[in-house]
């Protein structure tokens, strides 16, 4: 906490120092501050954050539900099955980033198959999802938020 408050002191001095002209210094003062107040510790760049594939403990432990942003705006989702009898469910989607929003389309999904055999694709969900995150711990970890009739769910997600 302490660490913040002399950061967003030189923030100030260097706005009222700088006053009427935007730099680059100032700009850059100004995305560290952003990444402080959002947990980041300033330590990764925005860009950094959420691409990358993260996981979250789900079966009791045994298995992890995992999200994977990639740089291109695309990733999936993969989910395992619990009873360990068919492959993890697994969800492409295309992505967008504003602000600390991920907005979502689903695209595709695989196979799976449950003791060897095929039981085709499910269906893909249609529809617009949104996701809101912040990264913490220098970018290793992403907690998220999701609404779901009005109810919140948050989840933390470790970098993998």
């Amino acid at each position: 906490m302490k660490n913040r408050s002399i950061i967003y002191l030189l923030l100030a001095l260097f706005s009222f120092t700088f006053s009427g002209c935007v730099s680059d210094a100032e700009e850059d003062f100004m995305l560290i501050a952003e990444k402080i107040k959002n947990g980041d510790g300033g330590t990764s760049s925005s860009s950094s954050c959420p691409v990358g594939r993260w996981r979250t403990p789900t079966c009791n432990g045994a298995g992890y539900l995992i999200y994977n942003f990639g740089s291109n705006g695309e990733g999936y989702s993969e989910n395992p099955d619990c009873n360990g009898i068919c492959t993890p469910l697994k969800f492409y989607f295309r992505y967008t980033v504003s602000g600390n929003t991920i907005s979502y389309t689903f695209t595709r999904t695989d196979d799976v198959i449950c003791s060897g055999k095929n039981q085709g694709r499910p269906n893909v969900p249609t529809g617009n999802y949104t996701i809101n995150y912040t990264c913490q711990k220098g970018g290793a970890e992403l907690v998220t938020q999701v609404s779901t009739n009005g109810a919140i769910r948050t989840t933390v997600f470790t970098r993998m």
